[in-house]
C-alpha cells in the first residue's frame, strides 16, 4: 500500500500502514457492509477515503435499486465507525472489470478490494473479474474471503521470505495495530527463499507491534505447511497471504500453498498483492506510468482479436462501403471539394482489415495478419480502379489543389497517418469510445490518396500517381505501426497459451515492418530536406531576380539533365533580364547548367484614379504611343515605370513634360523610367492616330 505521511497524524508513527484510497466494488449489497468494515481497516481514519463502487452495464433500474441498498449499508457503516470518508461512484462501463480498472486509475487508488466466496464444495473461484483486475491493475490488489465469523480475534501471516509474504507481513501487522489484537507469524522453512532485503522489512514491521505479546513466531518445517498452519487456527483468525501480481492468479493457487490455506483456512483470508516502485525520481516515473497505461484485461483481448477475426473478411457490406468511399473521394477531388471528401472518410471501410492487421501482429495471430492483408489489398485495388475509371470518364484539364497536396508528401503528412494509427487504434480497444472516429482517422490518411493515384494514372500524370502512391505506402505503413505499438503499449504480447500464435514467424513480420517504415521515414526526410531547399531558392528569386513578383509551383520535372521549372506570378511584364537572372542564381545554387523553365503570370487589376488619370496624361503626352505596362513603385520617393511601343523614339521634350503632368497627378516630384520597345511597319507608311 501506499505511504502516507500526515503531519496531524506522525506522532503514532503508524501512517505508513494507511491507504488514502481504497475502490470497493459492491456487487453485492449483503455483503456491502463487511467489505466496508475491512477497507476501514486499510485508509487512514481522518484523511482515507474510501470508494463505494457501484457498476452501471445498461440496466438502469437495477443499478439504482443497488446503489439505495448501498447508500443505506454506508449510512450504518458512518454511524458506528466514524471519521472515515466514503464516497459511493457510479460508474457506466462495457465490463465490471473495465469499471473497477478505469475507476482505480482515475481515481488514483492505492488498493483495490475484492470480494470472493467458498463455494458450497468448499473451494474458492476466484472468477474472471479477479482474473481480470489482478492482470491489468493500476495499485495493490486485495482479495477478500469471508467466512462465518464476521469478526475476527487474531491475525495469521505465514512468511517464506518472498516479496509477497514480506508484503502480507505489513498487512497484517497493520491489522493488528488498528484492531489491538495478536499476530501469529507462521515461518515456514521448507523451500524459504531467503533474501537480506525482504529480512529486513519483515523485521522492520515486526518492530512496530508494542510488545512481544502481540507477536508470536512459529516454525513449520514439514512438507506440507498447509495443513499444520490450518491446524493452528481458529474461525476467529484472520489470513493474511501474500502473492505475486501479473501473473495467472487462478494457476498460481491450485498447486501451492496458497490454495489449500485459501480453501481450508476456518476464518476469513485475504490475499494481498503489491507494487514495490523504486524511490526517488524513477520510482515516480514508474508510477505515473503505471497510472497512465490503460491495461487490457485478458477478456477485453480476447474480445479484441474475435471482433477483428470477424471484420478482417471480405463481405459484401465491405465491398459496397469500398465502391462508395472511393466515389465519394474522387468526386470531392475532382470538384475540389474539402466537405465531399470528408463525406467520404466517415464511410471508413478501411479501418476493419488495418485493426485486424495490426491486431494479428500483436498477438502473433499470423492468420488473422494474413486474411487482413487479403481483405485490405482487394479493398485497395477495387478502390483504385473506381477512381481510374471515373477520373476517364469524368476528365478535368488539370490536377486540382486538392489532388496535387496529395501528390507531393512530406513529414507533416507522416505525422498525421502516425497520430491517425494512434486514434484507431485507442479507440478501437477502448470500447466506451466511438468507433467512427477511427474510422474517419484512418480514411483521412488513406482513401484520398488511393482516388488521386486512380485520377493521376487517368489523367497520364505520372508524377502525381507516384507521389499519391508514395503517400499511401507510407501512411499505411505509419498506420500499422502506431497501431501495434499501442496495442503493445496496452498489454497485448504474442502467448502460447493462444490459439494460432506462431511467435517466429511473428518476429519476421515486425521486421519487415521496422525495414519498411525506416526506408519510408528516409524518404519522407528526403522529402521535407527537398522541400526546404526549394523553399529557400523561391526566397532567393524572388529576392534577387523577380522584385515584386512571387515563384509558385516550383517543380523538379528530372533529375538528369537538372530540369527545373517554375511559375512567376506579378501585376508587370517579366522581362528578359529577370529571366536571365534568375538562370543565373539556379545554376549557382545547384553548381551545374540547370535547363530552366519559366511560367509568367500577369496580375491585372482595375485601374485607381491615380494610374487612370496618370494614363491619361502620358496618352496626351504620347498620343501615337502604346503602353505595354505602367506601374508605380514607391521607395526614396515615387519612380513611374513605363514599357512605351512606337515607331519614333519619344523625345526628352516629351519625356520631360510627362514627367512633370505624373508629378501633378502624384502631388510629389515624381521621377520617369520609360523602356522605349519600337515598332516597325513593313509594306506602308505606320498609321497615324487620330487625334
Amino acid at each position: 500500500m501506499k505511504s502516507h505521511i500526515s503531519p496531524t497524524h506522525s506522532q503514532d508513527g503508524h501512517d505508513e500502514y494507511y491507504a488514502d484510497t481504497v475502490v470497493v466494488p459492491m456487487g453485492r449489497p449483503d455483503t456491502a457492509a463487511e467489505m466496508l468494515r475491512i477497507a476501514g481497516g486499510l485508509v487512514h481514519p481522518s484523511d482515507g477515503l474510501v470508494i463505494a463502487l457501484v457498476i452501471a452495464l445498461g440496466n438502469a433500474e437495477q443499478t439504482s435499486k443497488i446503489s439505495t441498498q448501498i447508500n443505506d449499508v454506508i449510512e450504518a457503516f458512518l454511524n458506528t465507525d466514524a471519521g472515515h470518508q466514503v464516497e459511493v461512484v457510479t460508474e457506466i462501463a462495457v465490463s465490471v472489470s473495465r469499471g473497477i480498472l478505469d475507476v482505480a486509475r482515475e481515481r488514483n487508488a492505492d488498493v483495490i478490494l475484492l470480494g470472493v466466496h467458498r463455494s458450497t464444495q468448499g473451494r474458492v473461484r476466484l472468477g474472471t473479474v479477479v482474473e481480470n483486475v489482478i492482470a491489468a491493475a493500476p495499485c495493490g490488489v486485495l482479495i477478500y474471503r469471508s467466512a462465518e465469523s464476521k469478526a475476527f480475534e487474531g491475525v495469521v501471516v505465514p512468511v517464506d521470505g518472498t516479496l509477497p509474504s514480506a508484503m502480507a507481513m505489513k498487512l497484517g501487522v497493520s491489522f493488528a495495530l488498528q484492531h489491538g489484537i495478536p499476530l501469529r507469524q507462521m515461518s515456514i522453512q521448507f523451500d524459504y527463499h531467503y533474501d537480506p532485503e525482504h529480512e529486513e522489512a519483515i523485521k522492520h514491521y515486526e518492530a512496530q507491534l508494542p510488545g512481544e505479546q502481540s507477536l508470536t513466531k512459529k516454525l513449520i518445517r514439514g512438507r506440507q505447511p498447509g495443513r499444520e498452519i490450518v491446524d493452528v487456527m481458529t474461525a476467529a483468525d484472520l489470513l493474511v497471504i501474500g502473492f505475486s501480481q501479473k501473473t495467472d492468479l487462478e494457476r498460481h493457487i491450485i498447486n501451492d500453498l496458497s490454495n489449500q490455506l485459501l480453501n481450508q483456512a476456518p476464518g476469513p483470508a485475504i490475499l494481498i498483492s503489491h507494487y514495490e516502485w523504486h524511490q526517488g525520481i524513477r520510482g515516480s516515473i514508474e508510477h505515473g506510468i503505471a497510472r497512465l497505461n490503460p491495461q487490457l484485461t485478458l477478456v477485453e483481448q480476447n474480445e479484441l482479436i474475435w471482433s477483428a477475426e470477424k471484420s478482417a473478411g471480405a463481405n459484401l457490406d465491405y465491398l459496397v462501403m469500398i465502391v462508395l468511399s472511393a466515389a465519394l473521394s474522387t468526386l470531392g477531388l475532382l470538384t475540389n471539394s474539402v466537405a465531399v471528401i470528408i463525406g467520404a472518410m466517415l464511410v471508413a471501410p478501411l479501418m476493419s482489415p488495418i485493426s485486424g492487421f495490426s491486431t494479428g501482429m500483436a498477438t502473433g495471430i499470423l492468420r488473422l495478419t494474413r486474411r487482413a492483408s487479403l481483405t485490405l489489398f482487394s479493398g485497395v485495388t477495387l478502390a483504385l480502379l473506381i477512381s481510374i475509371v471515373m477520373g476517364v470518364l469524368l476528365p478535368v484539364d488539370s490536377p486540382t489543389d486538392e489532388m496535387l497536396a496529395r501528390g507531393s508528401p512530406n513529414l507533416l503528412d507522416a505525422a498525421i497517418a502516425l497520430v491517425s494509427g494512434w486514434v484507431a487504434a485507442y479507440a478501437t480497444a477502448r470500447k466506451g469510445i466511438p468507433a467512427a472516429l477511427a474510422g474517419v482517422a484512418i480514411a483521412a490518411a488513406l482513401m484520398p490518396p488511393i482516388s488521386t493515384i486512380g485520377l493521376g494514372i487517368a489523367l497520364r500524370d505520372i508524377d502525381l500517381a507516384i507521389g499519391a502512391n508514395l503517400l499511401f505506402l507510407a501512411n499505411i505503413a505509419f498506420i500499422i505501426a502506431a497501431q501495434y505499438s499501442t496495442f503493445l503499449w496496452m498489454g497485448m504480447r504474442p502467448t502460447e497459451e493462444r490459439e494460432g500464435v506462431t511467435l517466429g514467424r511473428s518476429r519476421a513480420w515486425w521486421l519487415v515492418l521496422f525495414l519498411v517504415t525506416l526506408v519510408l521515414l528516409a524518404v519522407f526526410a528526403r522529402l521535407g530536406s527537398r522541400a526546404i531547399d526549394e523553399a529557400h531558392i523561391r526566397e532567393r528569386l524572388e529576392a534577387e531576380a523577380f522584385h515584386g513578383a512571387q515563384v509558385v509551383e516550383y517543380q523538379v520535372i528530372s533529375s538528369v539533365p537538372l530540369s527545373v521549372q517554375f511559375s512567376v506570378q506579378s501585376d508587370h511584364q517579366i522581362t528578359p533580364a529577370e529571366v536571365e537572372a534568375a538562370q543565373i542564381l539556379i545554376n549557382d545554387l545547384y553548381r551545374q547548367e540547370v535547363h530552366l523553365t519559366v511560367v509568367a503570370r500577369q496580375v491585372v487589376r482595375p485601374l485607381d484614379p491615380v494610374m487612370a488619370a496618370i494614363r491619361e496624361e502620358l496618352r496626351a503626352v504620347f498620343p501615337q504611343a502604346q503602353f505595354a505596362d505602367v506601374w508605380i513603385e514607391e521607395g526614396d520617393g515615387v519612380v513611374l515605370h513605363a514599357i512605351l511601343q512606337d515607331y519614333e523614339a519619344p523625345t526628352r521634350e516629351q519625356l520631360e513634360q510627362a514627367r512633370s503632368r505624373v508629378s501633378q497627378v502624384v502631388d510629389a516630384d515624381a521621377r520617369l523610367e520609360v523602356v522605349y520597345q519600337q515598332k516597325l511597319a513593313v509594306g506602308g507608311q505606320p498609321p497615324s492616330v487620330p487625334p
